[in-house]
Formats: C-alpha cells, structure tokens, sequence
C-alpha cells in the first residue's frame, strides 16, 4: 500500500473518532442532567406521598373523629333503642 493514502486515512479515523467521542460525551451530560432531575422528583414525590400519608392517618383517627363529635354536639346513648323489643311493641 501507498503511504500517501495511508496517512490521511489514518487521520480521517482519528478525526471521526474524536467526533464521536465529543458526541458521546454531550449526550451522556444530558442523560446525566435528566437523571438528576428525576432523582429530585422522585425525592420530592416521596416526601409529599409521606405528608399525604400523615394528613390521611389524621383524618381517619379515633380522636378527630370524637374532636368533631364533640363540635357537634353528639352524646353518647347508654343503650340503643331497638324496634324489635316486643316491650316497646306493647307500649
């Protein structure tokens, strides 16, 4: 082979390689910016997914249910009147 067409080519390869290196490197930059934001969502989802949690666990406790009953004016019955007594039937 000539080595007149050698070189070029030669250089022609290094030249795309180094083309394709530089590609590389900006694409994984900007998959390495990608991951970082979902990295953040994911945290922040998490965190707000927790506050949900806690709010929920609130609600459905025994003491607000009784803390609302109490701004209702709801009492307590001794004992439930069934409709069922035949000494509630005779009366």
């Amino acid at each position: 082979m000539n080595l007149t067409i050698v070189k070029p080519l030669i250089v022609f390869m290094f030249i795309g390689l180094a083309v394709a290196n530089i590609g590389i490197f900006i694409s994984s930059m900007q998959l390495s910016d990608k991951i970082t934001y979902y990295s953040r969502e994911s945290k922040r989802l998490k965190e707000e997914n927790q506050d949900l949690e806690q709010k929920i666990y609130e609600v459905n406790s025994l003491q607000k249910a009784a803390s609302q009953a109490a701004e209702l004016d709801f009492t307590k019955k001794a004992q439930p009147n069934y409709l069922n007594n035949l000494g509630v039937a005779l009366k």
